[in-house]
């Protein structure tokens, strides 16, 4: 019998298809690095040739993912018009699932919130947790005639990619075993991104902080744990199953004390209300500290070189150009960071610690959420930065 020959005709239309398919990616990338563009800067910036920016941008624009402004001030020639992300014709929402509440918000493509932040106590169980994000997605979504692009959901715990499930969720144990994305999107109809939640807050400050640019950076959140997420060489370094990055499990102290045990905005909290006898959260335990009710600068001199020992380790083992620090006990004293950057140093292989700066990071877990969607609009890929 004959072969099936393939059609030259069908191998060109699919050429041409992907070739649109990456025009588009790219001039999404732009607009996002770069803000407000005219066709001109994007011809610029891509490479692509103007007549095909042309094309690109109008197929944006029927699909409602990028938006005309006003005209720029060219110097010479005709002003073209401005394009930018869509804010008021297409959004994302996102869900961030905390240790002890959940909070639900709707953005524009460029990650600025839209409306209110609903935020509400963790249900007791699974199904209560899904009955209620999900009734509560439903009514939060986008209205007006938005195109909704997009869940995106930041989670604690260790998420198996392999097998799209929670595999280890000690703070919320009923999410454990659990394909959430998949259930949500059972439950809403909405295509659904999921990211852990330090994978997601690396995505966030790519896109949206101040490592836009960078290809070897890491996040380090004190806040509940020593979270840690890594870009090495402008891929997020995941391990096999995606669980990679598991820094807070590291003894330092021959009793066996972890860095998710001493090296926390939690701890630092504990800390406090202990010695005031009292119970407060993060800001309380922060204003007790400032005005002297409380004497703990011993106790917060020790868990600022446990935390220190984090940090370096991280530059050591991972050598980056930039890590950005996530955590409220650091606004405790004005001399607090001073000390950590210090006490890293003398840690710190020096080459790699002259390399390396060391900051605190203004992203959060809701732009990370939102950092889920818009990564794939832009890329392609669901957790690659490139």
């Amino acid at each position: 019998m004959p072969k099936n020959i393939p059609n030259p005709k069908h191998k060109s239309q699919n050429r041409a298809g992907l070739l649109r398919h990456l025009n588009t990616r790219e001039v999404l990338a732009m607009l996002l690095k770069h803000g407000e563009l005219s066709r001109a800067d994007l011809t610029r910036l891509t490479g692509i040739s103007g007549p095909t920016v042309t094309r690109t941008v109008q197929d944006l624009l029927d699909a409602k993912l990028v938006e005309e402004g006003e005209p720029s001030k060219a110097l010479l020639g005709r002003p073209g018009k401005m394009i930018h992300l869509a804010t008021s014709k297409a959004g994302v929402m996102a869900l961030v699932i905390g240790q002890d509440a959940c909070e639900i918000s709707a953005s524009g493509l460029d990650g600025k919130l839209q409306g209110n932040l609903d935020r509400f106590p963790m249900p007791r169980s699974y199904s209560e947790f899904l009955n209620l994000v999900s009734q509560k997605l439903k009514l939060a979504k986008p209205k007006n005639g938005v195109k909704l692009m997009g869940l995106g959901v930041s989670t604690p715990g260790l998420f198996n990619q392999l097998e799209h499930k929670i595999s280890s969720c000690p703070s919320i144990p009923f999410l454990e075993n659990q394909m959430l994305a998949k259930d949500l999107e059972a439950n809403t109809g909405f295509e659904t991104f999921l990211l852990q939640e330090m994978h997601a807050l690396c995505l966030a400050e790519s896109i949206f902080g101040e490592s836009r640019n960078l290809s070897n950076f890491a996040v380090i959140d004190i806040t509940h744990d020593f979270g840690l997420g890594v870009v090495s060489n402008g891929q997020q370094l995941q391990g096999h199953l995606g669980l990679a990055g598991n820094l807070g499990k590291l003894p330092i102290d021959k009793n066996g004390a972890t860095l998710d045990a001493v090296a926390t905005d939690d701890f630092f909290c504990k800390t406090i209300a202990r010695l005031a006898d009292s119970k407060i959260d993060i800001q309380g335990a922060i204003n007790l500290f400032r005005g002297g009710a409380v004497d703990a600068m011993n106790e917060i001199n020790l868990m600022i070189d446990h935390i220190s020992t984090g940090v370096a380790t991280v530059v050591n083992l991972f050598n980056p150009e930039r890590i950005f620090i996530i955590g409220k006990l650091l606004d405790a004293h004005p001399d607090l960071f001073v000390n950590l950057l210090e006490a890293t140093r003398r840690k710190s292989i020096k080459a790699s610690f002259i390399g390396c700066t060391i900051t605190r990071s203004k992203a959060n877990s809701r732009l990370g959420a939102v950092s889920a969607v818009i990564g794939k609009l832009t890329t392609g890929k669901k957790f690659s930065l490139k």
